[in-house]
């Protein structure tokens, strides 16, 4: 795909001798809905690791976004370069606000230095009204208003869902990376998923590589699906293509 934002080539890893994930390659437009699903143990939260820089691919492969090669750059830089992921289980500062986890995710744009933060100058008051503006924004968006100031310990687990994926927004990525967004919540949390999946990728013009398992979920919101089983791709297609493969059904449902 000559336009893709993202590119994967030859994607593999391997941990004792057992293939999480091999040979993988496809490509996601700007702006798409790119999901991946399979078996427990297919390889799909280790693809997205290795896009997030946690692991390092093997030598053969390499990754590309936004036109760079990214396979080696370090994990200190993924966020830098406009890449955001959440977790299946949240990763959150459990004794800080929502609104404070957001602002964490406004790190990386931070452009003042310790001693003018010391000092308070104008620049760092200017920045900080911006941050905080963005995290509002956000809080907007996912209709987080009245958890505004709530400590995330005390929240319920379908709110903290949506609070990761609030901080990851306060990135303001250009590739968001979703691992199991839909794990552990309700159908009617589920279903808010499906709207804030939408606006998130129409108002923030986000692309989105989701990693899921809720098969409604993924057949109303997704542009394309890449099935996996044992570490390999076993077909990349629309949902309907997808559902109807051979070598998926084999894999789900067995010979």
């Amino acid at each position: 795909m000559t336009d893709a934002i993202f590119s994967a080539e030859g994607l593999s890893l391997s941990f004792g001798g057992v293939h999480a994930v091999r040979d993988v390659s496809f490509d996601v437009a700007p702006g798409e809905v790119f999901t991946i699903i399979g078996p427990n143990g297919a390889g799909k939260t280790t693809v997205l690791n290795l896009i997030s820089r946690l692991y390092d691919i093997e030598a053969g492969g390499r990754m590309l976004f936004d036109g760079d090669d990214i396979s080696r750059i370090p994990i200190s830089e993924v966020a830098r370069r406009g890449i955001a992921r959440t977790f299946q289980n949240t990763e959150l500062f459990e004794h800080e606000t929502v609104l404070k986890n957001l602002l964490i995710g406004r790190h990386v744009h931070r452009r003042t230095n310790l001693f003018s933060e010391l000092l308070f100058t104008p620049a760092v008051r200017a920045q900080e009204i911006r941050f905080r503006q963005m995290a509002e924004d956000v809080i907007d968006l996912l209709d987080l208003q009245r958890y505004r100031s709530e400590i995330i310990a005390n929240l319920p687990y379908g709110v903290r869902k949506m609070v990761e994926v609030a901080r990851a927004l306060c990135v303001e990525p250009k590739l968001l990376l979703l691992d199991e967004p839909s794990s552990g919540l309700n159908p009617e949390e589920t279903e808010d998923v499906e709207f804030w999946l939408e606006d998130v990728n129409k108002d923030y013009g986000a692309t989105i590589i989701m990693v899921e398992h809720d098969m409604q979920l993924v057949s109303r919101v997704s542009n394309r699906v890449m099935a996996m089983a044992d570490g390999g791709v076993l077909a990349i297609g629309d949902y309907a293509e997808i559902q109807a493969h051979p070598d998926v059904l084999s894999a789900y449902l067995g010979d």
